[in-house]
């Protein structure tokens, strides 16, 4: 008798620590985003000198346009790999692990950009500048958006289908899904708009920084 007044109490008190609403969720994301970001900046400059050059060298090429550009096996490889991306974390987004894994996979783009980020400086001192908001507009900040929006409705779902699963709080989980379906769509669509973006402006991007 006393262990279930006990589980109960501790069941209660987690609820009402637990304040999850839009706005908090909003912030948190915000905060998490920066923090993401600087702390891929801080990883590059704390690479040793060997391992700085070789990913300087990707740097690099990444700003050197081949006569051999491929559009479009470039723009099928890029759609195809920003829709799985897409895909996973929404899929992810309808299950109880959701929460944590749409965070993690959140993080490791954000980081991988303030990564590149750094390292554009690093390559090109002064330059870089340029060439950071080159790398960033429009693509990066298209990308990060979408993602941005897509894990805040993955988190949300999947926070709403963990409380369906253990505790007794009625939630309209089938319209929730619906709208849910609905933000699938939407990212769809803009990451497929993004891959063009990558493939066909980012190129002119590149050679106007090459210029300078």
């Amino acid at each position: 008798m006393r262990m279930n007044l006990k589980n109960k109490s501790i069941k209660s008190f987690s609820l009402k620590k637990v304040k999850f609403n839009a706005k908090n969720l909003f912030i948190f994301l915000i905060s998490f985003s920066i923090f993401s970001l600087l702390l891929g900046v801080v990883f590059f400059f704390l690479m040793n000198g060997q391992d700085k050059n070789t990913v300087n060298e990707s740097i690099t090429n990444y700003f050197t346009i081949k006569e051999s550009y491929d559009y479009l096996n470039l723009l099928k490889e890029s759609i195809l790999s920003n829709t799985f991306n897409t895909f996973l974390i929404w899929i992810l987004g309808i299950s109880v692990i959701g929460v944590i894994a749409c965070i993690f996979i959140y993080f490791c783009e954000l980081f991988s950009i303030g990564f590149s980020i750094a390292s554009i400086f690093n390559t090109y001192s002064a330059k870089g500048i340029i060439g950071s908001l080159f790398y960033l507009v429009p693509t990066k900040i298209c990308y990060i958006t979408v993602l941005f929006i897509l894990t805040f409705f993955a988190i949300k779902i999947s926070y709403k289908i963990i409380k369906l699963c253990f505790t007794k709080e009625e939630i309209d989980i089938k319209n929730n899904i619906k709208k849910y379906f609905k933000v699938l769509l939407y990212s769809f669509i803009a990451v497929i708009a993004i891959s063009m973006m990558n493939v066909f402006i980012d190129p002119v991007l590149i050679n106007l920084f090459g210029k300078i």
